[in-house]
């Protein structure tokens, strides 16, 4: 029987590696047949199937191979599929089973002046022989021919039984349960097989037992109205049926696709998280560095040996401090789900030896605070925020600025709020938005503050505002 999914359009664009419960489809569905679950028999992994699909000495991977959509998903996700049972061995089996129920009421059960006919038990084996393949071979896909050779004679036993005797069964308990592997089938078509398969299926096996029992009603050969309403009756809640299970799908394939986009988003976030840091720790060493070599080159021209040391041993002592935060991030990064390292993160209580660092480094740098160190109230996040948001203002000062810098830390009134302006010259009165600022936003935006940068009365002017936890 025909088991085919159309898969929907994020599917068939569906990425190796997805977050698709392979062990919860691989245990409920198999295979569309054993010789498609071979031909994948060595594709394990997303890898895998990436070389299965350029390696010209294999068959290329091809999707529309696979006659069931659940093991298409399977296979994008580098899952082996198996053979299930349910389809592979209950289908068929529970459709033969009704055609052998059938066969043995007609003989136990035998109208009275009428018996079984030799045609008529004809009929009935090549109605099973298209689940005998399937039971010996495994479903292939959906195909008119098993369409056709099992709903035929089905149809043919329903002429017989209300036209022409010598076609039927000649039992009127028996005739009944022909119908239901043409049920079966309406119902795995509707389920699994595209739209128009599973309409054209559906009209079939309507018609095979509908067909020859409607049109004795209409014709008035004792066929009671009551028989008619209770088969479409039937009809209607095997129709239910198969797209219930068409439906439990789609939705359980468009929970995954979002589970999984949730999982890029946070994936893209990690990986603008870990730039925001990479670029802090470079672009503030880098700077820091800079002004300390530049002293020490000074202090050289000026016959001061020992400052020209310090110097040097300060941008030292800085770029051992930079590559010791790159190392702490590497393992971040390779760190296990729920193995995450704990890293202290500096906050407002390391306000001052941020700026003692740069001063250092020969920029001056006038500090103000009003607040305590560090306030109570104030959030980690926030902390970090207002001091990563420092350190890259100093780093720009440092680079782009024209002078000293004014640092000013404030509390009140449920937020903090720092301000960090230095001169500029003409030539950076044009400056070209950077990560940098863009990192600063973002730091801000996530402790739920806000901040604004821009050029005030020749001066460079960053002012930062974060809510305090108790203003949260």
């Amino acid at each position: 029987m025909p088991v085919t999914l159309p898969i929907p359009k994020h599917h068939a664009r569906a990425r190796p590696g997805s977050m698709l419960d392979t062990e919860n489809v691989r245990s409920a569905f198999g295979p569309a047949s054993r010789k498609d679950a071979r031909s994948v028999a060595t594709i394990s992994s997303p890898r895998a199937i990436g070389e299965a699909t350029t390696d010209t000495s294999e068959r290329p991977l091809d999707v529309d191979a696979f006659h069931c959509g659940w093991d298409q998903d399977l296979v994008r996700v580098g899952v082996e599929p198996t053979p299930s049972a349910a389809l592979n061995v209950g289908v068929p089996l529970l459709a033969l089973a009704m055609l052998g129920v059938a066969a043995l009421t007609a003989f136990l059960a035998p109208e009275p002046g009428r018996g079984v006919e030799p045609l008529g038990i004809a009929l009935l084996l090549v109605a099973g022989a298209p689940w005998i393949r399937w039971l010996l071979h495994g479903d292939d896909g959906p195909t008119w021919p098993f369409v056709a050779c099992a709903l035929t004679p089905v149809a043919a036993l329903g002429v017989g039984h209300w036209f022409k005797d010598t076609m039927g069964l000649g039992s009127e308990v028996a005739y009944p349960l022909l119908a239901f592997p043409g049920l079966l089938l309406a119902i795995l078509g509707i389920a699994v097989a595209r739209a128009a398969m599973a309409t054209g299926i559906g009209v079939a096996a309507y018609l095979s037992f509908g067909g020859p029992l409607f049109a004795a009603w209409f014709v008035g050969d004792q066929v009671a109205a009551s028989d008619v309403v209770t088969w479409h009756v039937v009809v209607v809640l095997s129709l239910v049926a198969g797209y219930a299970v068409r439906f439990s799908y789609r939705a359980a394939a468009s929970v995954t696709e979002a589970r999984e986009a949730l999982a890029w988003r946070a994936a893209a976030e990690e990986r603008r998280r870990v730039a925001r840091d990479v670029h802090d720790v470079v672009a503030h060493t880098l700077a820091v560095t800079m002004l300390h070599i530049t002293a020490a080159r000074m202090a050289v021209n000026r016959g001061a040996p020992d400052v020209a040391v310090n110097a040097l041993e300060e941008a030292e002592r800085q770029g051992r401090s930079s590559l010791a935060d790159i190392r702490r991030i590497v393992r971040l990064l390779r760190a296990e789900e729920g193995s995450a390292i704990d890293a202290v993160q500096p906050g407002l209580a390391d306000v001052e030896s941020l700026v003692n660092g740069y001063r250092v480094a020969g920029l001056p740098v006038d500090l103000s605070l009003a607040v305590a160190q560090p306030p109570v109230t104030a959030s980690t996040t926030a902390e970090l925020a207002l001091y990563q948001v420092l350190r890259e203002a100093l780093t720009n000062a440092a680079r782009h600025g024209q002078g000293g810098a004014t640092v000013q830390l404030n509390a009140g009134d449920g937020d903090l709020v720092l301000r960090v302006d230095n001169p500029i010259g003409r030539e950076t009165t044009r400056l070209s938005r950077g990560s940098g600022l863009t990192g600063m936003e973002e730091r801000i935006a996530a402790a739920g503050g806000t901040i604004q940068a821009g050029i005030r009365d020749g001066r460079w002017v960053v002012l930062a505002t974060v809510p305090t936890g108790e203003a949260a």
